[in-house]
């Protein structure tokens, strides 16, 4: 997975709403030009109403093959899990986050898994996919940004 190639295509202006992002970065050798070794897109995807219960999701997650082993993954699910936390409590949203795993990719299905994410089983809308799910306690964090980059 080329985490790199992913960021370059998005367009920062065209963020929809509720989505917030998490990105790592390594500090390279020449100034200006580090490389990014992992990123994750997550936020909320049905907002929390009187008619009914919202839910986040976690849209993309990945981490460069260099750093394949570091655990770095953990990190940024860790970070996206303590920033859900405190959104949930502080707008009141349904603590539950939902993602899409391709159910052969034994690497994120063991990530998500040691979360403590349920696999729901195959997308009904796209079967090739399994739909796992994790319900969490809303709980107050404190300040912090909208996106965080991290060097190393």
């Amino acid at each position: 997975m080329d985490p790199q190639r992913y960021i370059r295509d998005l367009s920062v202006r065209k963020t929809p709403k509720g989505i917030m992002r998490t990105l790592l970065v390594v500090s390279g050798d020449i100034p200006l030009h580090d490389d990014v070794v992992g990123f994750c897109e997550y936020g909320v995807a049905v907002e929390t109403t009187d008619e009914h219960e919202g839910v986040y999701q976690i849209s993309y997650i990945a981490t460069a093959l260099k750093v394949r082993g570091t655990h770095l993954g953990d990190t940024l699910l860790s970070s996206v899990i303590v920033r859900l936390r405190d959104d949930a409590w502080r707008f009141n949203r349904t603590p539950l986050v939902l993602t899409q795993v391709d159910p052969r990719n034994k690497p994120s299905m063991d990530l998500f898994t040691r979360f403590g994410f349920m696999d729901e089983g195959p997308d009904p809308d796209d079967p090739e996919y399994h739909l796992l799910s994790l319900e969490f306690t809303p709980q107050e964090r404190g300040n912090y940004f909208g996106s965080t980059l991290a060097f190393f």
